[in-house]
Formats: structure tokens, sequence, C-alpha cells
């Protein structure tokens, strides 16, 4: 199964210089057809594509059977352009800070979104606690709100350096709604969007609703994991960085915007469900630092990180019959999340 026609198309600024960026939502078939709203896990998932100069863009194949199997299993699926790709406005930056900011203004938008979403559906009726309750697919989760944080090649790079839950919950949740020169700060106009999206996600549902004006972000409890497909280790990465540390820069918010310092990977992916899914052909890193990478990984202390191999896969893959076991094994990963 291919992607369907996107549920929703709309843009959004870019927290770091307010560069528009084109959007996706992709509802999932399962949200059609569940039987009480309160049942909904209300799963969301963001798929980044891989470089734009080399021609990456949301329309990217990888991102498109990745997606696929990301809504059959019941996730709401976002995606977007960085800038430079498709009609993004911008173009690709040396040092991967400005598309770091894009894939947070998405991210903090599917926050909002969903957030706006589980209140609602949680409102239209009272559960009985001591009742089990059944979420889509059979998947449960003690989280109101889970995000997959996800991205192919260079669009794995930019998920895995994005400010922690908490900081993005904050950042999203208490903001200033005008800049100095009294014009709407792109976070505002992010909350707005989500607003919008949401409510007309609820009109083709033929839900009733009513939305508040700014979700309360702590509300909710919400949980993250990451979704690494075809990942990028050194020196390849340290290339696209131009071999500067990641942090999040908002030039957008104040005159001199706020400077966020970005975690390890390695402590979000440990800390966090992750799956990190490449090819035993991978021709931008060797089959022995993938496999080096993932063990150190999966022997941290407490890990949450998970990997998978696919024999004979490449980077793009493209080759006969790995799309099906990457299917499988993406499948068997998210049962478990």
């Amino acid at each position: 199964m291919d992607l369907p026609t996107a549920s929703f198309s709309f843009v959004l600024p870019s927290v770091y210089d307010g560069n528009k960026l084109e959007c996706r939502i992709y509802l999932p078939p399962a949200l059609k057809n569940i039987e009480s709203p309160t049942t909904w896990s209300n799963r969301g998932a963001i798929v980044a594509h891989p470089y734009a100069t080399l021609g990456g863009c949301y329309d990217d194949p990888v991102v498109d059977f990745i997606g696929s199997e990301l809504i059959q299993a019941g996730c709401i699926l976002g995606t977007f352009n960085f800038r430079g790709a498709g009609n993004s406005q911008g173009r690709t930056s040396w040092t991967a800070k400005p598309e770091l900011g894009d894939y947070v203004s998405f991210y903090g938008f599917m926050l909002q979104y969903l957030h706006f979403l589980k209140l609602v559906l949680a409102s239209r009726e009272q559960v009985d606690p001591s009742k089990p309750q059944k979420a889509i697919d059979g998947v449960g989760n003690s989280s109101d709100i889970c995000l997959i944080l996800g991205g192919y090649s260079y669009g794995s790079l930019i998920a895995s350096h994005v400010p922690t839950l908490d900081t993005m919950l904050g950042l999203f949740q208490f903001t200033p709604t005008t800049t100095s020169t009294n014009r709407a700060t792109p976070i505002h106009e992010i909350r707005n969007t989500a607003k919008r999206i949401a409510a007309l996600s609820l009109e083709r549902l033929q839900i009733s609703h009513s939305l508040a004006d700014d979700p309360d972000l702590g509300a909710l409890t919400t949980s993250i994991s990451y979704l690494l497909v075809s990942p990028l280790l050194p020196p390849i990465s340290q290339f696209l960085t131009a071999f500067s540390t990641l942090s999040l820069n908002l030039k957008t918010e104040t005159p001199n915007g706020p400077h966020i310092p970005c975690p390890r990977p390695a402590d979000q992916q440990s800390t966090h469900n992750t799956l990190a899914l490449f090819g035993d052909q991978d021709t931008f890193t060797s089959t022995g630092k993938l496999q080096r990478w993932s063990d150190k990984m999966v022997n941290m202390e407490r890990s949450k990180f998970q990997f998978r191999m696919i024999d004979g896969a490449g980077h793009f893959w493209r080759e006969n019959g790995v799309e099906v076991r990457a299917r499988h094994a993406l499948k068997e990963w998210l049962c478990q999340i």
C-alpha cells in the first residue's frame, strides 16, 4: 500500500526565520472506525525526508512506504518539506540549524494538534476506570498522546537532535502572541493552524467539537519515540552539520532569539523507545559502523533502543524484497510501543 492523498495540506512558519514550509496530515483509516472516541490511543508520527539538495522531499518513495505503514498502524501521519524542498521557502543550509528549526516547527504543530483532538474526544464520554479500554489495533499505552519522531536519512539526523519533550512542551505552551513589531509570532501562527486543522479533522470525522483557544499541554501526558530510517553516522553526519553542535535558535520570537541547547541524541534514543532501521548494504555508512553503533546503544543502561538490519537493503531501499522486510520490522516494533 502507498500513501493515500493527504487529508490536509497547509503551510507553517519556521521558528528559525519564519520561512513558510509545506506540510501534510494523513488521517488513518482506523480513526474513522473507532467504536468510541476515548478508545483511540491518539498516536501520531512525523516522517522527515532526506537531503533536499539531492532531491529529497516529502514525496520520497521511502517516506511513502514508511508513512503508509504508520497510518495502517493507526497513527496520524505528518510530513513536511524542509526549506529548499518542494515549494517550501528558503534554501538548504550548510549547518542544519535552520532545518532543525523547521522540524521543531512541525513537531510543535503535532503536539498541539494532537492535544486539541484528544481533549475533545476525551470529553465526549465518561470512562469507567474499572473497565479496560481497548485502543485501535489492540495497542494500549499509558500516555494520553504518543508521538513518533521519525525521519529517513538526513531527516533522521535532524529528528535525532530536537530538544527534549519538556523543552518542547514549555516552548509551545508559554510564548508571546506578537513580536516587538506587533507581528504574530511563528509559534502563535503554528498554534492557530493546529487548532484549524484539528477542527477540520473533527468535522471530517463528523464529531461535534468546541476547541479551547490555547490547549494546556500539561493537561495530558505525552510520550515520544524515535524512528530512524537509514540513519547517518560520522563522518557524513558531521559534513552535513559543518562539524558543529546543533542547537535551536529562535530568531523570530525576540530580537536576539533564545538559544536552546539540544540534548545528546544517544541520551534521548536510549531513554525513549527507538527503532533504527537500516540495510546491510548502506553505501553512506558501513555495515560495521552501523552494527557497532547499534550494539553500543542497545547496551546502554536501561536502554529502550532497538535496531533491525535488513539483509540486502541499501540506503535507498530499492533492492528486490527489502521494502516488504522493512515494513514487517516496523510493524513488529509498532506493536511493542
